[in-house]
């Protein structure tokens, strides 16, 4: 997985861009900025976990640059009903699927990792496909974001380890 360090050292100093910002409108770039690194960060770090596994278990050659051409390169986003989930199932089958995402739902934090990723895209879509130019735009402030960084990160990490396990 992808290291943590290199975001949160983003997002920590957007958070302070933020708190000392004077003018609204800086707040709001800080602010979109945040929101559309993070979610940027998390695609990258679901390609390089599903990569990194399809270089675990695949041998030949043509087989490992078909399954990251069309499973992972073709795939954009991070909600997992959509985006990682059809991944999975065709790295892993539906059968391999279903027994990793009881064993990531031990104590409930994969529940909280779909319910954390569908709420960062419902906030990225948006941000992603407007301009905040003349108009009034409502972000939640870099430190949300960081708050994010530091759950989704141990719940990925977890994703890693059961999906290297299968």
């Amino acid at each position: 997985m992808l290291p943590k360090l290199p975001i949160e050292t983003l997002l920590v100093e957007l958070v302070t861009l933020y708190d000392t910002a004077t003018d609204n409108s800086h707040k709001i770039y800080y602010s979109k900025l945040a929101l559309i690194e993070l979610c940027g960060w998390i695609e990258l770090c679901i390609d390089d976990i599903t990569k990194k596994y399809i270089d675990l278990k695949l041998l030949k050659t043509n087989n490992i640059n078909l399954a990251k051409k069309q499973f992972v390169d073709g795939t954009y986003g991070f909600e997992y009903d959509k985006n990682l989930r059809p991944i999975l199932i065709k790295l892993i089958g539906i059968i391999n699927v279903e027994p990793l995402e009881d064993i990531l739902d031990y104590n409930g934090d994969f529940t909280l990792l779909k319910s954390q990723l569908n709420s960062l895209i419902s906030l990225r879509n948006p941000a992603a496909h407007t301009s905040i130019a003349g108009v009034t735009h409502t972000y939640q402030a870099p430190s949300t974001m960081l708050t994010y960084l530091n759950s989704i990160y141990d719940k990925l990490g977890k994703l890693e380890t059961g999906l290297n396990m299968i």
